[in-house]
């Protein structure tokens, strides 16, 4: 269970749902907080993470429609938002994001990015997908049984990746570590991604391409990898909020 604050930023700390909890845990660095049920509308999510970082879009025609607590993305190729502020992930740098989906279509699915070569992605039901550029580019796909990430149900994903030139990945799915297929898989071990890139769109690839399909409940991004007992505070707490 998350302790008293999910996030913290310069001091000042974010208050969750859970207050009665005694498993204090205030987690730094939380760079973006799309929380659910809060602050949501068509044209604005409120960023709760207390760095402003709202997803906005003022054309109605890219907007999605408000569901679920959250944004439901349609696929009809243009629902996509900006961020107000650019988040950069240096090479060498951990970062962690979790998002509560439900996925209405299994292919292209993209959460954040900033290019074609920088961007966090559902590619398909068996598929999580980062693509970094910095200082070169590299694609980093984590390859799982397939229908891990079929469409028509509610999961929490985690990605977690710790900081350093031997950076290493760790997956979850509603709060269960996930094994990726060494056969099948590129460039998720320890040391083969440790590159940097940026993120100023949120439900598509450059808003362009990749577009989401399906209704993200929830979304936070944190600027550094967390521990083993922070994922696991934030894996409870979402499951809990989410039913999972």
């Amino acid at each position: 269970m998350l302790g008293s604050f999910l996030g913290a930023t310069g001091g000042n700390y974010v208050e969750a749902d859970l207050k009665d909890s005694t498993d204090s845990s205030a987690v730094a660095n939380l760079a973006l907080w799309f929380k659910n049920n809060t602050g949501v509308t068509a044209a604005k999510w409120t960023d709760s993470s207390g760095n402003n970082n709202h997803a906005t879009q003022s054309t109605e025609g890219n907007q999605a429609t408000v569901s679920g607590g959250g944004l439901d993305f349609e696929e009809d190729n243009s629902e996509h938002y900006d961020l107000t502020n650019k988040i950069t992930i240096s090479a060498n740098q951990g970062f962690c994001i979790a998002l509560v989906f439900t996925p209405e279509a299994t292919g292209g699915n993209c959460i954040l990015s900033d290019g074609s070569n920088e961007m966090i992605q559902i590619h398909n039901a068996s598929t999580l997908r980062i693509k970094t550029n910095t200082p070169g580019t590299i694609t980093t796909d984590a390859v799982f049984p397939v229908g891990t990430f079929a469409s028509g149900s509610k999961f929490l994903v985690l990605i977690n990746r710790s900081a350093g030139a031997s950076n290493r990945f760790t997956f979850f799915k509603n709060g269960t570590a996930l094994t990726p297929d060494i056969d099948t898989s590129a460039n998720e071990a320890a040391g083969e991604n440790p590159n940097g890139f940026e993120i100023t769109i949120f439900g598509s690839r450059d808003g362009s391409a990749n577009f989401l399909d399906g209704i993200v409940h929830e979304v936070a991004f944190w600027e550094r990898g967390l521990t083993t007992q922070e994922i696991t505070d934030v894996n409870e707490y979402l499951k809990e909020i989410h039913g999972l």
